[in-house]
């Protein structure tokens, strides 16, 4: 958005509602680095022993947990041209609290692009895969990306590229075809490296063992930085940015919709999105309080 002059950085906001890691990345480094408003870390964490913790009746319902996040994308985008809404792992991430990434879109009513991996039968078999459960909650899937396809050989991006474009072609001609990333040495790994310490971190004579979280003061190094230009510019030129935007509809965040839409279909997850019974009797227990209980029984996920 920023290398075609879409948008400056004060006309875009990015948030990731739900998530489940709270180290620095590189796209909530950047965000820093160019002073775009960004909400990495949002309101919904998987933390370790979260989910059993909401079964137990011990969290907020899916309908709170949705709420919340309706109400931090509506705060960020106040003033903003484009909101980027970045989900959390495969479409269902999140199914099990009623909080996928299908149904936050569809609580915030607002369209998808996937991000598909190499390959040709995987490649259109996922993606169609994950196509239909977004669209089981009604949310509008606009097309894909397919990433990290090697240049040469068999499955080569060129090869994987007339395959691709063929079945859709044929069979699916709705649903856009974006662009073909092809994979670079330079960006393997890149988003596993250590972070670089923040300002107050680097403080003279201050020593901690505090773990840095993506909603810390977090900037890009000099090699993070040549990172996310080799990005950039791949993307620049193997991705219609021009088309995502102009197929992305305008989402209003009205006062109607802060009531929220039951966003599953399915009578068995309709429970997970109601209020839980005696939800108000019963005490909410700290994450600091789960997350002990986890670890002693050798937990490690959400």
């Amino acid at each position: 958005l920023l290398e075609t002059g879409i948008a400056t950085p004060q006309q875009i906001a990015y948030i990731k509602p739900a998530t489940q890691c709270e180290k620095p990345t590189l796209i909530s480094k950047f965000c820093r680095s160019r002073n775009i408003q960004s909400m990495p870390i949002g309101p919904v964490v998987y933390f370790s022993g979260f989910t059993r913790s909401f079964l137990n009746g011990k969290q907020p319902s899916s309908n709170v947990l949705l709420d919340k996040i309706f109400a931090a994308v509506k705060k960020i985008s106040q003033g903003k041209k484009y909101v980027i809404v970045d989900g959390v792992g495969y479409p269902a991430v999140g199914s099990i609290t009623g909080t996928s990434n299908a149904q936050i879109a569809a609580k915030l009513n607002v369209p998808v692009v996937l991000v598909g991996g190499k390959g040709v039968g995987n490649a259109v078999d996922s993606t169609n895969l994950n196509t239909a459960y977004f669209n089981s909650f009604g949310v509008s899937v606009l097309g894909s990306i397919f990433n990290k396809l090697p240049e040469e050989g068999y499955y080569s991006r060129v090869k994987c590229k007339e395959a691709v474009e063929s079945y859709y072609n044929q069979f699916k001609p709705n649903h856009r075809i974006y662009g073909f990333i092809p994979e670079i040495k330079e960006l393997v790994g890149a988003n596993k490296k250590p972070s670089a310490p923040s300002s107050e971190e680097r403080a003279p004579g201050k020593q901690t063992n505090k773990q840095l979280k993506a909603s810390d003061d977090v900037r890009m190094t000099k090699s993070e930085a040549a990172v996310a230009e080799i990005l950039i510019k791949l993307f620049m030129k193997f991705v219609d940015v021009e088309s995502i935007v102009q197929d992305a509809k305008p989402t209003v965040f009205s006062d109607d919709n802060d009531e929220g839409k039951d966003a599953s279909p399915l009578t068995s997850e309709k429970a997970l999105v109601k209020d839980q019974q005696d939800e108000g009797k019963q005490d909410i227990v700290s994450r600091d309080e789960i997350e002990e209980i986890a670890r002693c029984e050798g937990g490690s996920g959400g």
